[in-house]
């Protein structure tokens, strides 16, 4: 072989073998660029998939904690979300109080409506005809807030009667050393206090019929009421 052809032969190979790297580096350096971009899109992808876990473990963590049992009532379970329902349904001036006071108002509410649900289903104020004209006539309300109002009415109506009222008008007046105003005038007043008296002494007599076990924040009962 002439050594022109063999110098050209030997240039063409050593060019070969030197740009065989520049050409594996542009094409890793393509590569790079490409590995580059993917690697920003799978992060891209990575952080929107972990947001989007981050806030499904949120909403699943939120939606435990809701599910979390306060207390049972028989065979009525009150979670925390129906706690925070009922304390949404407060009017403003209530959802104000300090949580301290505000919970165990809504926990005790919820427990009043159970009894008396109960005792309404055992009356089966479910086939009454004013519970039925009540569910009909207003569509938003349901049948068990129904049957509570009808059969707390009806309980409450018994027990504070016109004549019960005025009774207790005249026991006030009879032991106060102040002038009492006439009996129109605070009939109103009377009637709401004698009204709380009575669901005080009816919540107190469901209460015997029915267990009530309160839980706490890890899932145990803590305190427990038998019949």
């Amino acid at each position: 072989m002439p050594l022109t052809t063999q110098l050209t032969t030997t240039t063409a190979l050593v060019v070969s073998l030197v740009a065989a790297p520049l050409y594996a580096q542009d094409s890793n350096s393509d590569t790079s660029d490409t590995q580059t971009q993917t690697t920003q899109s799978e992060a891209k992808e990575t952080s929107k998939t972990s947001g989007e876990n981050a806030a499904a473990d949120t909403s699943k963590a939120a939606e435990a904690e809701g599910g979390l049992l306060v207390v049972r009532v028989g065979d009525e379970d009150i979670n925390r979300s129906d706690v925070s329902g009922a304390i949404s349904a407060l009017p403003p001036q209530l959802r104000q109080q300090p949580p301290e006071l505000l919970v165990p108002m809504a926990v005790n509410q919820l427990i009043a409506k159970e009894l008396i649900y109960k005792a309404a289903l055992a009356d089966k104020l479910n086939e009454d005809s004013e519970v039925v004209a009540l569910v009909e006539e207003a569509r938003s309300a349901n049948e068990k807030d129904a049957m509570i109002q009808v059969w707390l009415q009806r309980e409450l109506g018994d027990r504070v009667t016109d004549e019960s009222v005025e009774a207790k008008y005249e026991e006030i007046k009879a032991n106060s050393e102040q002038e009492i105003p006439p009996f129109e005038a605070v009939r109103a007043q009377i009637e709401q206090q004698l009204r709380q008296e009575a669901f005080s002494d009816v919540e107190e007599d469901l209460r015997k019929d029915v267990e009530i076990v309160y839980y706490g924040s890890d899932g145990k009962p803590q305190t427990a009421s038998a019949d």
